[in-house]
């Protein structure tokens, strides 16, 4: 029985634009994630390259729009009396600028800041345990493929909806599994 919702946050709930290319060229990394080549480096590299990519990132988050269609679905979900998540390889700061900028809540929300982040399985499952739930218990809806391989290494229903995808398909489906 479905007892919670989890949201990739980036392209699935809102609308923002990262020039990656720029991004990666600034950060001087070439054929690796981004977070996990940010990762292995040391110390006032370290500190530079998330400096970079955390200045990037605030500017799209500022110019961030709300999916049309997105406040209806998370209504659906709180009258369905079912948990709403956010797993993100965002940071916290962006996700609470956006959840207070449209008014909208979450009962977890784990972002790289928490130190883990998509593909791995590591953010899905522990956005579960915070909520108190079992994997076929929740699903998460996403829109790249970071999201699909966490979905896949997590064991949890992957529900894709990318930009092409109908709002209201979305809707349908979770009005289908409460």
């Amino acid at each position: 029985m479905l007892k919670a919702v989890i949201f990739d946050l980036d392209g699935t709930l809102i609308n923002s634009f990262y020039d990656w290319d720029l991004i990666r060229d600034k950060i001087g990394v070439s054929n690796l994630p981004i977070l996990t080549y940010m990762n292995n480096l040391k110390g006032p590299f370290k500190l530079k390259a998330f400096k970079v990519l955390e200045s990037f990132e605030f500017k799209a988050t500022t110019k961030a729009r709300l999916r049309k269609g997105i406040k209806e679905i998370l209504e659906t979900i709180s009258k369905a009396n079912l948990k709403k998540a956010i797993v993100t390889n965002n940071t916290r700061k962006n996700v609470l600028y956006l959840l207070k900028k449209w008014k909208l809540s979450f009962d977890v929300i784990v972002t790289r800041d928490d130190g883990v982040w998509k593909p791995s399985a590591k953010p899905l499952e522990l956005a579960v345990r915070r909520m108190h739930l079992k994997k076929n218990e929740v699903i998460f809806v996403g829109d790249s493929n970071p999201d699909l391989l966490a979905s896949k290494k997590a064991g949890i229903e992957f529900i894709s909806f990318s930009q092409n995808s109908g709002v209201s398909d979305l809707k349908s489906y979770i009005e289908k599994l409460c």
